[in-house]
């Protein structure tokens, strides 16, 4: 029988190994491939369409993010000149590739025709030309980077990185309803020379619709009351908190109420007016009976829970009658809905 002497200096099965770890390179490579291929071919996970608009048909949506409230800039028409300002509410982003094989401005016209069949007034809108003589590419190419997004890459922040980029068109609109005014921003340019996007229309939409930050949710402390009521002998109180059409106090308004509690403590002699407030929506006779309710159960709770003599307050409730701003928004409709401390 003959022995086959291995090397000392060559690992056993070298070959083998070898060809192992070239299956195993390939098998990456192929991996990395079929993912950049699902990442440009199949849209975002746990992304979808906006409810107020959808893609141009055949687009991949590339990328997407949300803000419960925040500001975003939008060009306006300024005596013919593109004017950038902030407009605020829930913003939602969008960013779209194209189907191949469309063009820039058949994409285009296709929003256009969309928002304004939608009841969307044109507050400002370019095409190619007119798009670069306003240098509107310069001053929207650093939106993208700007707004938040779920996650972020260098197709994202540099979508419109470059002034007169081919294909460039914008259009802004404003659609005013109960609530407040909805705006849509469309910009949108030609695809990339980048392989995965090549010829892929880009488009970046954002649209803000009407929202307002929930009041209550900081407390009042009690030395700013005290303050206030002896500089002004009154404040507003959004930390006292009710369900809706209810006067039953919700359990976040503990913290207000010890504030509260405390001022009084702090000024033994002080007596007060607890006063409810309500905005303009339901009857005037049902608002009167819903703030009166809401201002004794506030007399309620700083007298049993927090040892305040009952003799120092007195509950009031003057249902929309006393407005700090107007009832035409949500927004002022929230300022609206309050509870007061008055000094007697």
């Amino acid at each position: 029988m003959s022995v086959k002497k291995i090397s000392r200096h060559s690992p056993p099965n070298c070959g083998a190994r070898a060809a192992s770890a070239s299956v195993l390179a390939l098998m990456a490579l192929l991996g990395a491939a079929a993912q950049a291929a699902d990442t440009y071919n199949s849209d975002r996970p746990g992304g979808a369409d906006h409810r107020l608009l959808s893609r141009y048909q055949g687009s991949l949506l590339y990328m997407y993010g949300e803000e419960a409230l925040g500001k975003a800039d939008m060009l306006f028409d300024d005596k013919g000149k593109p004017v950038m300002r902030p407009v605020e509410g829930r913003i939602s982003n969008r960013m779209y590739w194209g189907p191949k094989k469309k063009s820039p401005l058949e994409v285009y016209r296709n929003y256009r025709h969309a928002l304004e069949t939608a009841g969307f007034k044109t507050i400002y809108a370019c095409e190619t030309k007119q798009c670069e003589a306003g240098a509107v590419q310069d001053a929207v190419q650093d939106l993208p980077r700007k707004v938040v997004w779920k996650d972020s890459d260098i197709f994202v922040e540099n979508t419109f990185n470059s002034a007169n980029q081919p294909g460039f068109h914008y259009y802004s609109g404003r659609r005013t309803g109960p609530d407040g005014d909805t705006y849509v921003s469309v910009a949108l340019a030609g695809g990339y020379e980048d392989e995965p996007v090549f010829g892929r229309v880009r488009q970046f939409v954002q649209i803000v619709e009407p929202a307002t930050a929930e009041l209550g949710k900081v407390s009042v402390d009690a030395k700013a009351i005290g303050g206030a009521l002896k500089r002004d002998g009154r404040i507003a109180l959004y930390g006292v908190k009710f369900d809706t059409g209810q006067a039953v106090l919700r359990p976040e308004s503990t913290a207000q109420l010890a504030e509260m509690a405390g001022a009084l403590k702090a000024a033994p002699a002080l007596k007060v007016y607890i006063v409810g407030h309500t905005d303009n929506q339901g009857e005037l006779q049902g608002n009167s009976t819903l703030s009166q309710k809401r201002a004794d159960a506030v007399v309620a709770a700083l007298s049993s829970k927090y040892g305040i003599a009952p003799a120092r307050l007195l509950g009031r409730g003057v249902a929309n009658l006393a407005p700090l701003a107007s009832n035409d928004s949500e927004a002022g409709r929230a300022q609206n809905r309050r509870v007061e401390l008055v000094v007697r």
